[in-house]
């Protein structure tokens, strides 16, 4: 969220005060400030693993059933909250990403980037961008799986509609190589063409 965002969503007064809460938190580590891709202002993310998963499992649930997290094995949630913490866990590994991508040495800088969409077309959001001095940007597809991510028919089509509309609200020139960062590698198929460069979770920690 935007500080705006914060602000509206939590309705506390917008002031010097909100800012030090922010500062704070980004300090310890609550939270990590993304830079957004040609926009001016921060996104802020709640960062820290054991408050994403207080929020999403135990704050209502503490108490109700003592086999609650083996009951949740396949639930949509579980699933959910264990790709935004790969997310995280990627975020926070980024010169290993690079390292893996080969280029350690390239001087970059970090972003994301959403489109909201209209009437015309859907909104796409790009989970991290690298754009490197050497007039390229890497567009990675963060995705968590218990074995290889298979890319199908509709998420392929989905993959190229995000490219081209960054490439049309950015006006970027670089470029532009389509980088998947997953737990498992990417399974080849008739779809898997579309990926130019792949880290995986091992590369996260060599």
């Amino acid at each position: 969220m935007t500080r705006d965002e914060i602000v509206r969503a939590s309705g506390l007064p917008n002031n010097g005060r909100i800012t030090q809460m922010l500062d704070d938190m980004e300090y310890s580590g609550f939270v990590r400030i993304n830079d957004q891709y040609g926009v001016k202002g921060k996104r802020y993310q709640l960062s820290d693993y054991y408050s994403l998963f207080y929020f999403r499992f135990i704050k209502d649930n503490y108490g109700r059933d003592e086999h609650f997290w083996s009951h949740m094995l396949d639930n949509p949630a579980r699933r959910a909250w264990a790709g935004l913490t790969f997310e995280q866990v990627c975020m926070d590994h980024i010169p290993q990403i690079k390292k893996g991508l080969g280029i350690s040495g390239v001087l970059s800088e970090n972003s994301v980037w959403a489109s909201r969409g209209d009437d015309g077309h859907d909104g796409a959001q790009i989970d991290l961008l690298i754009k490197r001095r050497d007039r390229v940007t890497n567009i990675c597809e963060i995705k968590f799986s218990t074995g290889e991510f298979a890319i199908d028919k509709k998420y392929d089509l989905a993959l190229r509609n995000k490219i081209t509309a960054f490439q049309s609200e950015t006006g970027t020139k670089d470029t532009l190589q389509l980088t998947f960062i997953t737990t498992y590698g990417v399974k080849k198929n008739k779809y898997s063409g579309i990926v130019q460069n792949e880290v995986t979770m091992d590369d996260l920690f060599a």
